[in-house]
């Protein structure tokens, strides 16, 4: 007589993110079952002022010494260890019931074009650190398969809002990438669509003695400069036709500051936040007409409802004006269908862990291009 076979039990995985912004280490616990993610907690880890002063300027002169980058690639898993060891701390979990860790690491180079991208916080001491199996270096493989390395959210937004299809998921970090989840093929396309964060946080640092603009608060005080604004959007990434991908080594403060110099006229802290987020909210809308444009969904299965994720998530002025700029669509955070806007680029560190343990190839040719579906990943033994 055949016996049932024993149905898998749950794994638990932890999610290390550190994104364009260089706000802290986001940090998840999550628990695996068959295609079921939950997510059990999670936290955000802050980094060393210096540490991400250091990080920030690496942007914008992407020069350094070899001594340098070994230091900071020190740092920064001490630091993704640190947010480890805190979330196991917080939760009461303990290494030995955690599968796997899954770090995403610090990027401070992305270039498709060489093509490159490097990440650091070296995974060997995240992994001797925490006791933790640790899976790292996502984006090289699918580069090494043509592809353009990022964005790779949209292949996990692809499983996690698998019942919200037809539907975009934005998600606004430093920088803004879209989804579009297909009702008809079940695929997901996306690539990066501009500045998120980013450029208005460094503002709200190096002029108004804030780490972001709570609310959109200062925005909301200021007066969008529509020459400006046009001078901005006519950067050629935004018209470029995707798979495409960018970061802080394109929109950034030394960026920001040639364009003022271009514009040529006095542009005040507060205009010049309210300008800023509009750029956001306008390439995230021109981001979504280039996918309808080239997709052509038919009227049934077009997508009507749009996602926010990441920290842009919580700020109800850029929100506004994101619906402002896309009329016939219902922006909303995802925390309405009770998808925590913050934690999920962790998660789905903890996800692209999973599938490395398992060896599965993850979907992303209509992502990024690449030229097969491929395992991402390296994997660094605990012992």
């Amino acid at each position: 007589m055949a016996t049932a076979s024993k149905a898998p039990s749950p794994e638990y995985y932890i999610g290390l993110m550190s994104g364009t912004s260089v706000d802290g280490v986001d940090a998840a616990l999550v628990k695996i079952e068959n295609t079921s993610i939950e997510l059990i907690d999670s936290l955000e880890h802050p980094l060393d002022e210096t540490l991400k002063a250091g990080l920030i300027e690496l942007n914008q002169t992407p020069e350094i010494p070899l001594a340098r980058l070994c230091q900071l690639e020190f740092k920064v898993a001490q630091a993704f260890s640190d947010a480890a060891l805190t979330l196991l701390k917080k939760t009461g979990y303990k290494s030995s019931q955690i599968r796997a860790i899954g770090s995403h690491g610090q990027t401070i180079y992305h270039a498709p074009n060489i093509p490159m991208s490097l990440q650091i916080g070296h995974p060997a001491f995240i992994a001797k650190q925490t006791g933790i199996d640790t899976v790292a270096d996502f984006r090289i493989d699918n580069m090494a398969a043509g592809g353009q390395g990022a964005p790779l959210a949209p292949a996990f937004h692809k499983i996690l809002f698998a019942q919200q299809r037809p539907a975009f998921v934005v998600n606004i970090g430093g920088i803004a990438n879209i989804s579009y989840l297909d009702p008809v093929s079940g695929s997901a396309i996306g690539f990066d669509c501009g500045p998120g964060n980013a450029l208005m946080d460094e503002l709200c640092q190096t002029t108004f003695d804030c780490r972001y603009d709570r609310d959109g608060h200062i925005a909301a005080q200021g007066k969008v400069i529509d020459p400006l604004l046009k001078q901005l959007l006519s950067h050629p990434y935004f018209q470029q036709a995707y798979p495409k991908s960018t970061g802080r080594e394109t929109f950034h403060s030394a960026w920001l500051q040639q364009q003022l110099h271009h514009y040529g006229e006095p542009v005040e802290p507060k205009d010049l936040m309210a300008t800023l987020c509009e750029l956001t909210a306008a390439s995230i809308a021109l981001g979504i007409l280039q996918i309808l444009t080239k997709e052509k969904p038919d009227t049934h299965n077009r997508a009507k409802q749009v996602w926010i994720v990441g920290g842009g998530a919580y700020n109800p002025h850029l929100l506004n004006r994101l619906q402002k700029q896309l009329t016939d669509f219902e922006v909303a955070s995802s925390d309405k269908i009770n998808i925590h806007p913050n934690a999920l680029e962790a998660m789905m560190c903890a996800w692209l862990a999973q599938q490395r343990v398992q060896n599965s190839p993850i979907d992303l040719i209509d992502i990024t291009g690449a030229n097969r579906n491929v395992v991402l990943g390296g994997l660094w033994l605990a012992d």
